[in-house]
């Protein structure tokens, strides 16, 4: 789970800059669609019909992967209430259900206005992730929950600073109001990482990255 944010960073600033040089909406569309394809498979991707979007490329990209990230982290924080013993851990995923859940309708009304179709379902390799978290007990599935949430929400502070550049008024709305929540939700993983020690359950290794110099930074 922790690679599917960075796999989706990368995307965007490609799509930011083949979109640059495109000299029309058709190139930025032709772009985004190849990029939408690459991120699930092909019976789950979100189908973005180029004549019924009022989307750039770059638009396209941010909405389909916050929406993703979102559906992934409500599917995550359900497996934790259900699995989990530990309060602060599950107290997390609670507010993960509810912070995550407006988010996601928010954003799916602003598609919806725009004719973009999200995805209804995890693409197979995300859902694979679920599976192996599912598959912990005890504190290493708190420990794997915790590292998760470190990782992806710090890849998703980048998406979501991306995404309040768009020139989208609605998108970039979104983005602004998010960014602040988000890194809520990533320093708050930080410091129950901290409580519950995850930086040392790795034989004494630092597994989150969350060295003293790191989080003084953040």
């Amino acid at each position: 789970m922790e690679n599917y944010l960075r796999n989706l960073l990368p995307l965007c600033l490609v799509i930011g800059l083949q979109s640059c040089g495109n000299a029309d909406r058709n190139g930025r569309d032709k772009t985004a669609n190849e990029i939408i394809d690459s991120l699930s498979d092909t019976s789950q991707r979100a189908k973005a019909v180029t004549a019924d979007v009022d989307l750039n490329g770059d638009a396209k990209v941010f909405t389909l992967s916050a929406a993703t990230a979102g559906m992934m982290e409500m599917e995550t924080a359900e497996i934790v209430l259900k699995k989990s013993k530990n309060k602060a851990v599950k107290e997390f995923a609670e507010r993960m259900l509810k912070d995550h859940g407006l988010a996601n309708e928010e954003l799916k009304k602003i598609a919806d206005a725009k004719g973009l179709q999200l995805a209804q379902t995890l693409p197979a390799e995300m859902s694979g992730h679920l599976s192996e978290l599912n598959g912990l007990a005890d504190r290493a599935f708190d420990v794997q929950y915790v590292r998760m949430m470190v990782n992806d929400h710090e890849k998703t502070i980048q998406l979501f600073t991306q995404g309040a550049a768009l020139t989208d008024p609605d998108l970039k709305a979104f983005a602004v109001k998010m960014l602040p929540l988000i890194t809520e939700h990533y320093k708050q993983a930080i410091e129950i990482g901290k409580r519950i020690n995850v930086s040392n359950s790795n034989n004494g290794d630092d597994v989150l990255g969350l060295s003293s110099e790191k989080i003084e930074e953040k």
